[in-house]
């Protein structure tokens, strides 16, 4: 359990959904001395900066005075989490999304670590700022495999599951939780009803900005959720599902987390991501591939029983696996 007991990490990372303290949890699970900065910490610039930003705003048409203040605020608690601890150099650092962080925040990183490894885990074209963050790493890996050849050394890497949580009783058939997108949400419709006609006990979940045209159709299967759900009570509900369901993001070009947690939590997967087809934990028993829309077979697949893989695919895609490969210890 405490692998790297004596050893010290620092993860920076997106707070998203309280993700950034679900990889402290687990680097501390396994034995690392784990220090979190978060993309987002609350910084004001006061009121003088306030009235500085409006003049030149208004004289020098210049409009970043604002955003680059808090930039440099914002870095400078980052880098005053780092001063604050008694470890003089850090065995670790690992920054997921370096396009959030600011480069004097990089350096002070690189200066305090032994070796220093980051994950782009959207696609490098998406957010292009990333690409000046390329060298203050030792390794660079990307989640988006085409992405290796826009830039010299970095490595494709998938997603994987955190492996401190146990599945729990299933307790729903189905379970669903994203965001609306426009090119998917007529599949989701057509899948949700499907499995209600099934008898299936579904739990969908659906998140709507308020600047998206959206009717909802199926108020009776699809709930709209107007806060988002913490990214830890998220693996609550998957552990609690005998079926996961993952819809392909067309700006990526890989597998979501999702599809690694139904791994984790020996679920059955429904997705529409071809690509699961490329990977040797697919088996068609467990994962359910829609093609063209269609679900051709899909009730056969919800009554055959889930079929357990080799202990090694499912250790190969854990949480502690991929820390050692990203490391290479």
């Amino acid at each position: 359990m405490y692998e790297f007991k004596g050893k010290s990490i620092i993860i920076a990372a997106p707070n998203h959904y309280g993700l950034l303290y679900r990889f402290k949890e687990n680097l501390e699970a396994i034995g690392f001395e784990t220090i979190a900065i978060p993309d987002d910490i609350n910084v004001s610039i006061g009121i003088q900066n306030q009235i500085i930003h409006i003049i030149k705003k208004i004289f020098t048409k210049t409009k970043s005075y604002k955003r680059e203040k808090k930039i440099e605020y914002r870095t400078q608690k980052q880098i005053d989490l780092i001063n604050k601890e008694s470890i003089p150099k850090f065995d670790y650092v690992l920054v997921i999304r370096p396009d959030l962080f600011s480069n004097t925040l990089l350096s002070s990183l690189k200066s305090k670590s032994n070796v220093m490894c980051a994950y782009q885990w959207d696609g490098l074209d998406r957010f292009p700022s990333v690409y000046e963050k390329i060298g203050f790493f030792d390794r660079f890996f990307v989640f988006d495999e085409n992405d290796t050849n826009k830039k010299e050394n970095l490595i494709p890497i998938t997603n994987f599951y955190f492996d401190d949580l146990n599945a729990g009783k299933n307790i729903i058939d189905a379970y669903f939780v994203g965001s609306f997108m426009k090119n998917r949400i007529n599949l989701l419709f057509s899948l949700s009803r499907k499995l209600h006609k099934l008898g299936q006990k579904l739990s969908i979940n659906l998140s709507v900005n308020s600047s998206d045209k959206f009717k909802n159709p199926n108020s009776d299967l699809i709930t709209i959720i107007d806060k988002p759900i913490s990214f830890k009570n998220n693996l609550i509900n998957s552990s609690q599902s005998k079926i996961i369901i993952d819809f392909t993001n067309e700006v990526h070009n890989g597998l979501s987390m999702r599809v690694f947690e139904s791994i984790g939590f020996r679920k059955k997967l429904i997705t529409n991501n071809s690509l699961v087809k490329n990977f040797d934990f697919y088996n068609p028993n467990n994962i359910f591939l829609i093609e063209n829309d269609k679900f051709d077979g899909i009730e056969n697949f919800i009554n055959v029983p889930y079929e357990n893989l080799p202990s090694e695919i499912y250790e190969k895609y854990s949480f502690t696996n991929w820390i050692k490969y990203i490391f290479n210890i």
